[in-house]
């Protein structure tokens, strides 16, 4: 039994490519934050459009998980480089 499904004006699904939001090869730490903040304010802007109509939810639901995702990140690497810098103060020379 075959079963063909109307796309019924859907856009069409396009798999993600990886993004390595804090993966970058070109720059050092501060080019990290700027990508980070972009992602922040992505989501506040995709969350204003979503309250104005303007987006759908999927889109607002979609950024805001994303940056979610890469401020837990940007908290797990600040909180070992303290644990790191606390680790080397304590060092007995």
């Amino acid at each position: 039994m075959s079963t063909i499904l109307s796309t019924q004006g859907l856009p069409e699904v396009v798999p993600l490519k990886p993004e390595s939001a804090l993966a970058t090869d070109k720059s050092g730490f501060s080019e990290i934050l700027v990508r980070a903040n972009e992602v922040l304010a992505n989501a506040d802007s995709a969350a204003a459009q979503f309250a104005q109509g303007k987006a759908g939810l999927t889109e607002a639901v979609l950024a805001s998980e994303r940056a979610d995702t890469t401020f837990q990140v940007l908290m797990a690497v600040r909180n070992r480089a303290l644990a790191a810098y606390q680790e080397i103060m304590n060092m007995q020379v």
